[in-house]
């Protein structure tokens, strides 16, 4: 996992990142500058489960979410359940970004990252 998260925070524009499960359990997290994702778990799974019952109202199983605060965009996302079959435990990545420039990097970094969160 160390190394997952090391692979997040290299990625240019990313200032936070963390894995949690469906459960809102903090698997790992990792911070360049505060404030991080140490205790925000259970509070990443509540928004992530709005997110999904608001993508099910609309047909469609949630990708990303994006929330934008003022101390910088939030990027959401699930990782694949096939790369994590054994368990089948839905991980979800989220990266706290510096700016909204950093998002269009960010994403195109992302399926790496979630596949290997899916795995670790």
């Amino acid at each position: 996992m160390k190394e997952l998260l090391a692979e997040a925070l290299a990625v240019p524009g990313v200032v936070a990142v963390a894995v949690i499960n469906g459960d809102g359990d903090l698997l790992g997290a990792d911070q360049l500058e505060p404030p991080g994702f140490a205790e925000a778990g259970s509070l990443l799974a509540a928004a992530l489960a709005a997110s999904g019952v608001l993508a099910e109202s609309l047909g469609g199983g949630l990708g990303q979410a994006v929330l934008e605060y003022r101390s910088g965009p939030l990027l959401l996302a699930c990782a694949p359940h096939a790369a994590n079959a054994a368990t089948r435990e839905q991980r979800v990545m989220a990266l706290r970004l510096r700016s909204l420039t950093d998002l269009g990097r960010a994403r195109f970094e992302l399926p790496r990252l979630l596949t290997r969160a899916a795995a670790t």
